[in-house]
């Protein structure tokens, strides 16, 4: 639980101005719990709660770190999956309208860790906090 804590901790290091970023992914990730037992929010909740093992065990082993958003990556065959699923789905419903914030969010996340993978590559690997 420790390395859970001590992660979040440094997430709220972070400048304010990225903390209601900060707060809004995990929320609209989280709140697939929301949409149970629909398929793809078992399946939004259970990658989400991959990634932030990834993450957590990223951020034990190398402190606050650029290359902490690659626990994302796992959202790429997730979001796929979820585009095409939009089809199944009634237009206009809480569900879809959350599916495609969810869809936007994590797509944008998805577009800030691919740049801070390509600085940490490139020789940005001082822990941050």
């Amino acid at each position: 639980m420790k390395p859970l804590v001590d992660f979040v901790r440094n997430i709220f290091k972070m400048p304010m101005v990225w903390w209601p970023w900060m707060a809004g992914l995990p929320l609209i990730n989280l709140s697939s719990i929301f949409f149970l037992p629909r398929v793809e929010a078992w399946v939004v909740l259970g990658t989400g709660l991959l990634a932030a093992t990834i993450m957590t065990f990223l951020h034990a082993k190398l402190g606050y770190v650029r290359l902490l958003g690659i626990g994302h990556f796992v959202w790429i065959p997730m979001l796929i999956w979820l585009i095409f699923r939009l089809g199944h789905i009634l237009e206009g419903t809480l569900f879809y309208g959350w599916l495609l914030t969810l869809i936007a969010m994590d797509t944008v996340s998805l577009l800030i860790d691919i740049v801070d993978l390509v600085r940490y590559l490139r020789g940005d690997r001082t822990p941050r906090y």
